[in-house]
C-alpha cells in the first residue's frame, strides 16, 4: 500500500526545519503523530523535538508511533533507532519540564520506550543499541532532577513549595552491566522530575550483590522480564534472587544464562541449593518462559518444572546436557502441549531418547518455533522424528544448524518442510558430504563449523533443496545456513 497524501504531505513539511516550526503552530494536532513518524522516518531530530514539546496527549509510545498505519505501511519500529531522533526525545521531554512553568502547553505525562529494537532490517552506522539507550535515559533523569533543584526559587524553598516530584514516567528496556551500573543506580534512586520504569531488565556480569540491589530499586509491578547473563550467580545467587522476583506480579519471563550450575561437579549442600532453587521458581506464579542456558542440571527437569503453577509456553534448555529421564519427564508433564517455543539446542539427542522426543513433538500441537541445532541429529534419528515433526502444523521456524546430516537428509527433511503450511523459516545445516575430504566421522560440533566446504558440492545441494520447495509452490519458505541473521518473533504480548 502507497503512502497516504496526508503522509506525503507530512514528509514535506518535516524537510524543513524552519518552515515546520512556522507550520507546526497552525496544523491541527490530530496530524503530531503523522509529523512525528514522518521526522523519524526522514531523520529529522529538531522537528521531532519540536513535536515532543507540543505533544498533546498523555502518552507518547515511540514503537506505537512508528509501526505501519493507515498514511504509511512501513514498521518504522522494527527498524534500529537513529541515535539522533531518540536524543531528540530526551532533550525536548527535559527541556519540557523546564518550561512548565511558564507555558502549560506539553500534556505529556508517559515517554514509552519499551519494544525498541536491537535489531532490524534498517541498521545505520547513527543508531543506538540498548546500553547506549539504557546509559542516555539515565542520564536525562539525572540531568532533569538537577536542573529541577538549580531552578527552584530562593522564595519555594523559604516557603517549602517544590515542584512536583515526578511529572512524566519514562518506561523502557534496560540493559545493564558494570559500566553502566552506577549511572542507571544513581538514575533509580531518589525523586525527580522524571521517573525511570523498568519493564524488561536484562542484567550481565554484575555481582549477586549488585544484581539484588538493582532488582530492589525496580517497581516490581512494572516488570515483565527477567535477563540475568554472565552473571556467575551459582546456587546460592540464584536462590538469593528469586525471593526477591516472587514479589512481581507481572514477570512473565526468566532467563538464567551461564550462571555457573553443574551437577556435574558437586559441591557440599548442591542438592539442597537445587531444592531450594525449585522452590523459588514456585514463587514465580505467573512466569511462561524460562531460558537455563548453560545449567548443567542433568535429571532436574522435572524437580524444576514440576515447581511451577501454569504450564510454560517457553522453554529453552540449551546446554542443558538432557538426560532421558529429562526428556521422558517433559514429554508427559502439563508443559508439553502448551509450548510454543522450543529450543533443545547443544544437547546431544540419542536413539534412547528418541521415544520421548516423538511424544514431544506429537503432543505439542501450538508449537511455532523449534530450534535443535547442534543436537547430534544423524540422517537415521531425523528420520525417526520427521513424522513427529509433521505433526506439527502450527510450526513457523525450525532450526536444525550443526547436524551431521547429509544431502539425502536434508532432502527428506525438505520434503516434510513443505508439508508444514505455516513454516517461514527452515535454519538447516551444510550437508556432510559437501565439506572437504578428511571430515572427522562422526564429526563433532566444532568440526562442522571449523571444516573447509567443497563449494561447488554445496552449490549442487543447495539447488536440490530449492528445486523441492519450487516444485511444491513453497516460495514462501526461507532457507538458511545462518545461525545468527533470524530470531523469533516476540512470543509473549504485553
Amino acid at each position: 500500500m502507497p503512502a497516504s497524501l496526508v503522509f506525503l504531505c507530512a514528509r514535506k513539511v518535516v524537510s524543513d526545519h524552519g518552515s515546520a516550526l512556522r507550520s507546526l503552530a497552525s496544523l491541527p494536532q490530530e496530524l503530531y503523530p503523522v509529523l512525528f513518524k514522518a521526522a523519524f522516518l526522514d531523520q529529522r531530530p529538531l522537528v521531532i523535538g519540536e513535536l515532543v514539546l507540543r505533544w498533546p496527549e498523555r502518552v507518547l509510545s515511540l514503537t506505537r508511533s512508528l509501526r505501519a498505519c493507515q498514511h504509511c505501511c512501513l514498521d518504522l519500529s522494527r527498524d534500529w533507532p537513529s541515535r539522533d531522533c531518540l536524543q531528540a526525545v530526551l532533550l525536548a521531554v527535559v527541556k519540557g519540564l523546564r518550561e512548565r512553568d511558564r507555558r502549560d502547553r506539553n500534556a505529556l505525562r508517559v515517554l514509552d520506550l519499551c519494544g525498541v529494537q536491537d535489531e532490524g532490517s534498517r541498521r545505520e552506522p547513527n543508531t543506538m543499541g540498548s546500553w547506549f539507550r539504557t546509559v542516555a535515559l539515565s542520564k536525562a533523569c539525572l540531568e532533569a532532577r538537577g536542573r529541577r533543584r538549580g531552578g527552584e526559587s530562593t522564595t519555594k524553598r523559604r516557603r517549602g513549595v517544590s515542584s512536583p516530584a515526578v511529572e512524566v514516567e519514562v518506561r523502557a528496556d534496560l540493559f545493564v552491566n558494570g559500566s553502566s551500573f552506577e549511572t542507571v543506580r544513581q538514575a533509580l534512586r531518589g525523586g525527580g522530575p522524571l521517573r525511570l520504569v523498568c519493564r524488561d531488565l536484562r542484567a550481565e556480569e554484575l555481582s549477586t550483590q549488585r544484581t539484588a540491589s538493582l532488582l530492589d530499586m525496580l517497581e516490581p509491578s512494572a516488570l515483565r522480564r527477567v535477563d540475568l547473563r554472565y552473571n556467575n550467580l551459582g546456587l546460592a545467587g540464584i536462590a538469593l534472587l528469586l525471593p526477591r522476583l516472587a514479589s512481581c506480579p507481572s514477570l512473565l519471563s526468566l532467563r538464567l544464562l551461564y550462571s555457573n550450575v553443574d551437577v556435574h561437579r558437586p559441591t557440599p549442600g548442591m542438592e539442597a541449593g537445587l531444592r531450594e532453587l525449585a522452590g523459588g521458581l514456585g514463587g514465580l506464579r505467573n512466569l511462561r518462559e524460562i531460558n537455563l542456558t548453560s545449567l548443567r542440571l542433568s535429571g532436574k527437569l522435572r524437580l524444576l518444572l514440576s515447581a511451577l503453577e501454569r504450564p510454560l509456553e517457553v522453554l529453552e534448555l540449551p546446554y542443558f546436557s538432557l538426560t532421558p529421564s529429562d526428556l521422558s519427564y517433559l514429554s508427559s508433564s502439563p508443559h508439553a502441549p502448551a509450548l510454543r517455543k522450543l529450543d533443545l539446542s547443544g544437547n546431544s539427542l540419542s536413539v534412547e531418547q528418541l521415544p520421548s522426543l516423538q511424544r514431544l513433538l506429537s503432543l505439542s500441537r501450538s508449537l511455532s518455533h523449534l530450534v535443535l541445532s547442534g543436537c547430534s541429529l544423524t540422517d537415521s534419528l531425523l528420520g525417526a522424528l520427521l513424522p513427529s515433526l509433521g505433526l506439527c502444523r502450527g510450526l513457523q521456524s525450525l532450526g536444525l544448524s550443526l547436524n551431521p546430516l547429509s544431502t539425502r537428509g536434508l532432502l527428506s527433511l525438505a520434503h516434510t518442510a513443505i508439508c508444514l503450511p505455516l513454516l517461514q523459516l527452515l535454519v538447516y545445516p551444510q550437508p556432510t558430504d559437501c565439506y572437504e575430504e578428511g571430515l572427522p566421522q562422526p564429526p563433532s560440533y566444532y568440526n562442522l563449523m571449523e571444516f573447509p566446504l567443497d563449494q561447488g558440492k554445496l552449490a549442487r545441494a543447495t539447488e536440490e533443496l530449492r528445486e523441492v520447495l519450487e516444485r511444491a509452490g513453497r516460495a514462501d519458505l526461507v532457507l538458511s545456513t545462518d545461525l545468527y541473521s533470524h530470531s523469533t518473533a516476540e512470543l509473549l504480548e504485553e
